[in-house]
């Protein structure tokens, strides 16, 4: 699987030394978390972790994507409704309660299709069985 070419927005205050496991599959975008923007143009999709989706949601208010993919999205967003997307796969691990009431509540402000995957047994890390599932649903988009 080469998915060089796919960006993914890591999470706050990460950075992309901490996404090694993932970075042979994405290129892992520098974040400058005093000055937060993301300098990406003409994107079709982007992939995002927790707060890091903060930046992606307003790429996407502002840049139509085919596909915006955000795990564990943070609890902060009222609504999607503006979001310039043709299709929105929120990823979610089974343990965030909070975070998995949240995806669902702002799911159904988007004019676009959309799925939620919940992760059995994940928590809120992109590792062993949230990984995977992260991997399986990129590949199948892909091919």
């Amino acid at each position: 699987m080469v998915l060089q070419k796919i960006n993914f927005i890591p999470g706050f205050p990460e950075k992309p030394s901490d996404y090694k496991a993932l970075s042979k599959y994405f290129n892992i975008v520098e974040i400058d978390w005093n000055k937060p923007k993301l300098k990406l143009k003409n994107q079709k999709v982007l992939i995002t972790f927790s707060f890091g989706g903060i930046l992606a949601l307003e790429y996407a208010f502002r840049n139509k994507v085919e596909m915006l993919v955000l795990c564990s999205l943070t609890p902060s967003i009222e609504t999607l409704e503006k979001i310039k997307a043709e299709r929105v796969i929120f990823i979610v691990g089974e343990k965030e309660k909070w975070c998995l009431k949240n995806v669902r509540r702002v799911a159904k402000t988007l004019k676009c299709p959309k799925s939620i995957v919940i992760v059995p047994g994940a928590s809120h890390k992109i590792v062993g069985n949230y990984k995977k599932r992260l991997l399986m649903v990129i590949d199948n988009l892909t091919h």
